[in-house]
Parts: C-alpha cells; sequence; structure tokens
C-alpha cells in the first residue's frame, strides 16, 4: 500500500545561489512537513498482495529444526495508518531421529492462517510496520502427533517503496498456542510455536 505516500513526494526546486544556510534549511524543513503532512490518506482505500519466503523454525517436542518457509498476505487500507490482513504461512523443517524421545526422522511441516490488523508508521518511503492475528496455526509430520490449535501472531517489519506500486521489505513473525502455553508453562518445549524471518514482495492497487 501506501502508493500516495510515494506519489505526493516532490523534490526540492533548486533556490537562488545568494540563499544563506539558514534559508536553505528552513525550506528543507517545511518541505518535508509538507510531505508527512500528505501521508494522511496514503493507505486508505487501497489493496496490497504481498508474498514472503525465508527461514521459518518450528518449535515442537523439545526439537526446533530450521527449514524454508513461505507466506502470503492481503491488505486492504482502512486509513491512514490501520489495514485489514488476512495471512497464510508454511514451512518445512528437516529433523533428525531422537531415540530417547522416540521422535522419528523426517520432515516437519508447520501451517498458519490468520485474520488481523497492520499498523504502519509512514516514514516517507520506508515504512515500519506492527502485525498482530488470530486464526489457526497447526504441525505435521515427523512429530509425536499431528497439531492444530488456536493461535496469535505477531509481527514486526518495514517495507520500501520502489514505485508507486511496488514495495519490497522485511519480515520478522512469531506465532504461538496461547492455551497449549498456559497448559505446558513449566514446559514451554512442548508447546507448538513457530517463528521466522522473510524477506517482502508487494504489489499495490486501488
Amino acid at each position: 500500500m501506501f502508493a500516495r505516500t510515494f506519489r505526493t513526494g516532490r523534490a526540492l526546486k533548486p533556490g537562488a545561489r545568494c540563499w544563506s544556510l539558514r534559508a536553505a534549511l528552513v525550506a528543507v524543513a517545511l518541505a518535508a512537513a509538507s510531505v508527512t503532512g500528505a501521508d494522511a490518506l496514503a493507505d486508505e482505500d487501497e489493496w496490497q498482495v504481498s508474498g514472503r519466503f525465508g527461514l521459518g523454525g518450528a518449535s515442537v517436542d523439545g526439537r526446533t529444526p530450521l527449514g524454508l518457509a513461505l507466506g502470503f498476505d492481503l491488505k486492504y487500507g482502512i486509513d491512514d495508518a490501520w489495514a485489514a490482513r488476512i495471512s497464510a504461512s508454511g514451512a518445512r523443517q528437516g529433523a533428525d531421529a531422537d531415540s530417547r524421545l522416540a521422535l522419528p526422522a523426517g520432515s516437519i511441516w508447520s501451517y498458519s492462517t490468520f485474520a488481523g490488523l497492520t499498523y504502519t508508521m509512514d516514514v516517507l518511503r520506508l515504512l515500519p510496520i506492527f502485525d498482530v492475528g488470530v486464526g489457526v496455526l497447526g504441525v505435521a509430520g515427523a512429530v509425536k502427533q499431528s497439531r492444530r490449535a488456536l493461535g496469535i501472531q505477531v509481527g514486526l517489519g518495514a517495507e520500501y517503496l520502489l514505485t508507486p506500486r511496488w514495495t519490497v521489505g522485511a519480515m520478522a513473525e512469531y506465532i504461538f498456542a496461547p492455551f497449549d502455553l498456559v497448559s505446558n508453562a513449566l514446559n514451554g518445549s512442548q508447546t507448538p510455536q513457530w517463528f521466522s524471518l522473510c524477506a517482502r514482495l508487494g504489489w499495490i492497487w486501488n
């Protein structure tokens, strides 16, 4: 999103050479304030679709293997700061056998689907973002037992406007099952959790 932020950015016109340094600084400050003020409606009624790829880790049955993570996000701008969002993510982690815990070797598949909100701070073309959502997470494959549970998603990242339509960025995400976390408070490693660090490419339209 935030295409209008990019479109409304205006370069300062060259001034007369006789301007003093103070006058130039004042002009720059006024221009920056003008651009920031133009951001107020940057997100409203805009859509953004994004794809994510990177590293993802699942914490389940006392093991925390890493693997390839992929994700998808769809956002709709509610106003200049808030967007409604749906997300889907999946990852594959390779795990070694653990005879002591009777855990098999093979692939662990972790997945999640969430609906939530995204908060964005407009800083010209660099956009810090914060995600929170509620949905479902699950693990299957080389685990003691396949599981699916209510999950909470928290994400922190940033995007950069390459053009009025395309963005690139990075996102760190943490997903956990809150009810399992409470029931296993004395042994948190048994609680299904998922964390990822991904690059993201987005496309904007309205």
